[in-house]
């Protein structure tokens, strides 16, 4: 078994945001780019949208025990990274 090093509501979001990559891609039969869109999106509202109801406490954007994070990176960060990656792909096809 591989060790995960994340909270489990990071993991969790993760599990929902996989959910969105099926229904996108299985059910409504939408190209890749579009649905891992999509996927980032979801990672970034489910995490900021927890941050934002702790936003009163120092580092709320950033630190691990306030929302999801899987690793050392928050999940809007894994975000982020899953829209610019597969932005960049959609480019240089």
């Amino acid at each position: 078994m591989i060790p995960v090093h994340g909270n489990v509501l990071g993991i969790a979001m993760i599990v929902v945001s996989a959910a969105v990559a099926g229904a996108g891609s299985l059910l409504l039969r939408l190209g890749d780019a579009v649905v891992m869109g999509f996927v980032g999106g979801t990672l970034i509202l489910m995490d900021l949208g927890v941050r934002l109801l702790r936003r009163r406490e120092p580092g709320w954007l950033t630190r691990s025990h306030l929302g999801g994070y899987l690793y050392i990176a928050p999940i809007w960060v894994v975000g982020l990274v899953v829209i610019a990656v597969n932005a960049i792909n959609l480019f240089l096809q």
